[in-house]
Order: structure tokens, then sequence, then C-alpha cells
């Protein structure tokens, strides 16, 4: 006869699994669809002549890469607002199952705050991950 305890410690540990890699789903689709439309706009010619920058994500990749070149994060606002974006798309589901997966340790769940910041920082970081794994050799003018 099988142990209910460790049927559901396995059962926990299975939905555990399960959440984890459904958020690492959404981080990496939404990551996909803001460098989208990162490559669809203008490079701004910050690096200057140095390199062939194409588009946005294209000096987005270098900053995450070789920087930070600057005092001021540049792509702050910007990124936040495409961030953003992500996160109202989501569902009501969708977002607690992120917020949860991306959840520090807290002492209760039921009064712990629901913070978009959280799921915003966990694209981010999926955006920037790829940014920085990007061979971006073509770029340079030498």
């Amino acid at each position: 006869m099988m142990d209910t305890s460790s049927a559901r410690y396995d059962l926990a540990d299975a939905a555990r699994s399960a959440l984890f890699r459904l958020a690492a789903e959404y981080n990496q689709r939404a990551a996909g669809r803001i460098i989208h439309v990162l490559q669809r706009r203008q490079a701004s010619g910050v690096f200057g002549g140095d390199y062939d920058h194409k588009s946005l994500w294209d000096e987005l990749c270098h900053d995450a890469q070789n920087g930070p070149h600057f005092d001021d994060d540049p792509w702050g606002g910007m990124l936040d607002a495409l961030l953003q974006k992500e996160v109202k798309r989501l569902t009501a589901a969708e977002f607690d199952a992120l917020w949860l997966a991306a959840l520090p340790d807290v002492g209760d769940l039921r009064t712990a705050s629901r913070d978009v910041g959280v799921i915003k920082e966990e694209f981010r970081a999926a955006l920037l991950q790829r940014a920085g794994e990007r061979n971006l050799e073509r770029f340079e003018v030498w």
C-alpha cells in the first residue's frame, strides 16, 4: 500500500516543478515579444560610429554585454513600459502563477503583496539574459 504522505509530497513537488517550468516559459515569451518590438525600432546611435547597430535591440545587447556604459539607465523608461505591457497581457491566473514562481520566502502567502514589480523583474532578467548571449561580432566596424 502506498504511503499517502509520500504521494502528497510527490504531487507537491511535481506541481512546484511544473509551476517553475511554466514561469520560465512565460518569461521567455515576454522577452521574445519585447525583442520583437526593439528589433523594429531604429538604433539611437548612442554608441557612435564604432558599431553598425541597426536597432534598439542591437544597442541593448551591446550594453548588456559590455556595459553599463551610462551613469543613468537609458533603457529604464522604455523597457519599463514594455515590461508593464507584458504584465497587463496576463490573466489573473497567469499573474498568480508567475508571482508564486518568482516570490521570495514570505511568512504568509495570504497577506503577501501581489507586487507587479516581481514579475517585471523576472521578465527583465529573461530579456537581459538573451541580450547577453547574443553574438554581436557582425556589428563591429574595425
